[in-house]
């Protein structure tokens, strides 16, 4: 016999208590499988959902919604980005877009600096080379890396995250400039540049913190690579394909750059053919930027939260489409 509770998709396995909350307020269905549903078993799961807790795997597009039905109500993404959701198609069909903001902050920020360092240091080249077995005496100008202290690093976006690794970065003794289409002069010690170009030509390290838009796809091309210093150094924990990948492999490969660290890429997982596999020069993460218990346990909770808002009749928390909803205000 059909439930009259709602019915909830948790599209990838999710924290047992956060699940129970949802359990006891709706149907709650969890895809827990090793791989991300195609988009044809997405569309099969959405059926007859009200809410959809979605992962940056899952492309929530206009027509995953109307598999879902008339009934949905809410896609709430794990996570503070949402470039998978159609946000636009949602706001046409009166669909709440919840996200996860503020909350992974400090923990993204942390380890968007340690792929900066452990880049400088070459940490990841002089991992292999030890297990390899080529460690077997001292050379003194073997595996040089790159001083932070004194070095410029430009950040690209200076919104929260942006922001916090600048104030890692000053500690550091960096010197630090960022470009922003959006921030405000103010920016705490740090120098505001006119132009991308000008930030790319005086960093040494460029690190990329702006979301994943139009505007912003492919931002970082051959042409940006050919303006960075041959000794500089790419930093990208935002996401994937802000860079041009191909472009980026050719600037490795033939030293317009010096060295890359990406947590993210273009597509994920990349490909086990993709010629930066066999690369030294470049530290390859997989998007690991919010990986620790507690940040992941408290975006399930927020995530888990903006769907209850919508099950109790109230918009999400966190909704990046309220002003485009038509809910009755």
């Amino acid at each position: 016999m059909p439930s009259d509770r709602p019915k909830v998709l948790v599209t990838r396995r999710q924290f047992k208590d956060q699940v129970e909350r949802l359990r006891a307020a709706a149907d709650t269905v969890v895809l827990d499988r090793p791989a991300p549903a195609t988009p044809d078993e997405l569309r099969q799961a959405v059926r007859g959902c009200t809410a959809i807790f979605a992962h940056i795997t899952d492309a929530i597009t206009g027509e995953v919604m109307d598999a879902a039905g008339p009934q949905l109500r809410v896609v709430a993404e794990f996570g503070v980005g949402y470039d998978n959701v159609d946000a636009e198609a949602a706001s046409q069909r009166n669909i709440a877009v919840g996200n996860t903001p503020g909350v992974l902050t400090e923990t993204v920020a942390d380890f968007a600096f340690a792929v900066i360092q452990a880049s400088a240091r070459r940490l990841a080249e002089a991992d292999r080379f030890v297990r390899r077995g080529d460690w077997k005496w001292f050379d003194p100008l073997d595996l040089l890396g790159q001083d932070i202290d004194g070095s410029t690093l430009g950040i690209v976006g200076y919104g929260r995250i942006g922001s916090a690794v600048a104030t890692r970065a000053l500690v550091s003794g960096m010197n630090v400039i960022y470009y922003s289409r959006s921030q405000p002069e103010d920016g705490f010690g740090c120098t505001r540049v006119r132009t991308l170009d000008e930030l790319l030509k005086r960093s040494d390290f460029v690190t990329l913190h702006c979301p994943l838009t139009p505007q912003t796809r492919g931002l970082i091309g051959r042409e940006q690579l050919k303006k960075m210093k041959s000794t500089a150094v790419l930093v990208n924990t935002a996401r994937g394909p802000i860079v041009d990948m191909e472009a980026l492999t050719e600037a490795l490969r033939d030293g317009t750059i010096a060295y890359a660290g990406l947590d993210v890429t273009d597509p994920e997982p990349i490909p086990a053919n993709h010629p930066l596999l066999k690369m030294d020069n470049v530290t390859l993460l997989p998007h690991l930027a919010s990986a620790t218990v507690g940040t992941r346990h408290k975006m399930s909770e927020m995530t888990v939260d903006n769907i209850l808002a919508v099950l109790e009749g109230r918009l999400p928390p966190n909704c990046v489409n309220a002003a485009r909803l038509n809910w009755g205000r």
